[in-house]
């Protein structure tokens, strides 16, 4: 139950209430209150409400207004004078009223329990952190990962958990918004100053704080200044600098935080406008005591590609012990199994789906959560009576990405160079195998040294692919890259049209042919799959035929047998001339290992 003004939402019931009685509101205009009110104070874009509420369907953003209107009717707010939601034009939505959270769990549910007890070190440093910071003993704290790995709701529960047991910490928020607000110099400080100075507990003396220590700051919100007192700020800060406003707010906030401890917030970092990076920069330089903690979101992979000054000030930082950084990683498969138990509602969970759903997201989060819905979505896996099962044999599961997701993975490829794009396209086609540097360099007709840069600063930032040991062909050993999520292949894949994928497979086999001469049969079945694949009918029979012999000498008939079927199969793309003798030799060797197989089975 949270409480706000006289209503209260009845999360149990799913329902609001004002006072006695019911407010009339629809299940989906009840998520978005819900998660407006977990998030109050801050503001919520329009992005993540999507991202939050449907993660694995297409939702017009316009829909939210629906919603946003029919909240609003039920709670009798106005947006020309708001008292409970705040509109932010072409960013989002933030709530302003306070809200008292009745429920002891803090309307978490159980599956975001779950990822939070995932995250319990990474809690448990954050508090070590604080209690430093108590001490007046600044501290700055970068949380990177990549996108969906859960940087929001570890940030979000720290917070919360900051207001229960630390309940005299000031706490502030800003976010960067991509596009829009992410380029307004010092954006998300401000939206967190704008917090602490509109705050009922002590608004007032940060105001008077900024009125004496950073006129630069408080001349930034019109709205709490009349103006008399405007036009002598403006008069004040003629000709101000922005090392004049660095000063300022650096000793506004030593200020501020030496009647109570403040706890300060930044997300998405990689949006930031430069002046917010000399922002964190100049409050980790400076040297004066200060019960101040600073809390920085950000994904590597999106300030490295962009050469965003944000990497190269961290890495200073941390050099001069100056900020900590607690990087996200993803979930193990053991961990994807519990997580899985409580979605389902505690029911077993099917054996494989957690393998399988660790393969195809790598742990991610906000990818598990989307894949989840698209299996359920395609009835590949049902519930009845809190039991579920697979409607589908796993072995003949082949998930594509989530629309959803898809188009996120697009806009993470489209980011990357020409180059990049042309060597992962490279690695899509392999499907199961990694990519060695010696392939990829073949293949694109780059040189190795360039492909190897290539996908090494790629795993460095943690994007699309990382390391996966070496293998040896005639000319050497080769370092190997994998991909970090199947679905980052799946969405590459299906990017090209049939005749690129057709030369790519076609290119990779005959590649991978030349760096096993005399040793074709050890890559036997990767070879026959791409000559397949590139339609090159021979040369997949040959591989085809070499894969039944190693399966026979491994004493298993059955594998022999089906891969000698499927040859036949593939006879049928052959010339009329040539198809008969195929036809019989494979038959041949077909009755062969039948007869086998039936004289061990009857002994004789």
């Amino acid at each position: 139950m949270r409480r706000f003004g006289s209503f209260r939402l009845d999360t149990a019931n799913q329902c609001l209430w004002h006072g006695e009685a019911r407010a009339a509101l629809t299940p989906k205009a009840f998520r978005v209150l819900r998660y407006l009110l977990e998030h109050a104070g801050r503001l919520v874009t329009q992005d993540e409400l999507l991202e939050a509420l449907w993660p694995a369907t297409y939702v017009n953003p316009g829909v939210l207004r629906k919603y946003i209107l029919e909240i609003r009717r039920a709670l009798g707010d106005r947006p020309d004078k708001p008292i409970f939601i705040e509109t932010l034009p072409k960013r989002g939505y933030r709530f302003l009223a306070s809200v008292i959270d009745e429920s002891p769990a803090g309307m978490l549910s159980a599956a975001e329990t779950k990822r939070i007890v995932d995250r319990e070190p990474a809690l448990a440093e954050l508090g070590g952190y604080l209690s430093r910071a108590q001490r007046s003993e600044r501290q700055i704290v970068f949380i990177t990962g990549e996108l969906g790995i859960g940087k929001t709701a570890l940030a979000d529960e720290f917070q919360r958990r900051a207001r229960v047991d630390s309940p005299g910490v000031r706490i502030a928020r800003g976010q960067c918004v991509e596009g829009y607000g992410g380029m307004e110099p010092y954006y998300p400080v401000l939206e967190a100053l704008g917090q602490l100075c509109q705050g009922s507990e002590g608004g007032e003396s940060v105001v008077r704080i900024l009125a004496k220590q950073a006129p630069t700051w408080l001349v930034q919100f019109p709205a709490l200044v009349n103006s008399k007192q405007r036009e002598m700020l403006q008069r004040e800060i003629l000709g101000a600098t922005r090392e004049r406003m660095l000063r300022e707010i650096g000793e506004a906030l030593e200020a501020i935080t030496s009647e109570r401890p403040l706890l300060l917030v930044l997300e998405d970092l990689h949006w930031a406008h430069a002046s917010t990076v000399d922002f964190i920069s100049a409050m980790a330089r400076r040297r004066a005591p200060a019960k101040f903690m600073l809390i920085g979101t950000y994904r590597p992979a999106d300030v490295t590609s962009a050469e965003h000054p944000l990497e190269a000030v961290k890495q200073d930082l941390l050099v001069h012990r100056l900020c900590h950084e607690i990087v996200l990683p993803p979930l193990e498969e053991a961990e994807v199994a519990e997580y899985l138990g409580v979605e389902l509602g505690g029911s077993a969970v099917p054996e494989g789906l957690a393998g399988l759903i660790h393969l195809y997201t790598g742990g991610n989060p906000l990818f598990m959560r989307a894949v989840l819905e698209h299996m359920k979505d395609r009835s590949l896996i049902a519930g009845e009576n809190g039991d579920w099962h697979l409607d589908t044999p796993l072995e003949k599961i082949d998930l594509e990405a989530p629309e959803s997701l898809q188009h996120m993975i697009e806009l993470q490829i489209e980011r990357l160079s020409q180059q990049e794009q042309r060597v992962l396209q490279i690695a899509s086609v392999l499907r199961r195998f990694s990519l060695s540097v010696t392939i990829g360099a073949a293949v694109s007709t780059l040189e190795p040294d360039t492909v190897e840069e290539l996908l090494d600063g790629l795993a460095r930032r943690h994007q699309v692919v990382r390391p996966a040991g070496f293998r040896n062909y005639r000319t050497g050993p080769s370092p190997c890259y994998e991909f970090v999520h199947v679905l980052y292949r799946e969405v590459l894949y299906s990017r090209m049209g049939p005749s690129r994928r057709k030369k790519l497979h076609k290119s990779v086999a005959e590649n991978t042919e030349a760096l096993h001469v005399f040793t074709e049969t050890e890559v036997a079945s990767e070879l026959a799959q791409h000559f397949e694949l590139g339609e090159d009918w021979l040369r997949a029979i040959k591989y085809l035929r070499f894969a039944a012999n190693i399966a026979g000498w491994r004493f298993e008939p059955r594998q022999a047998a089906d891969i000698l079927e499927h040859a036949l199969e593939l006879v049928k793309n052959l010339p009329e001339a040539e198809r008969a003798d195929y036809q019989i030799t494979i038959l041949e060797e077909l009755a062969k290992i039948y007869i086998a197989w039936v004289r061990k089975a009857t002994g004789r």
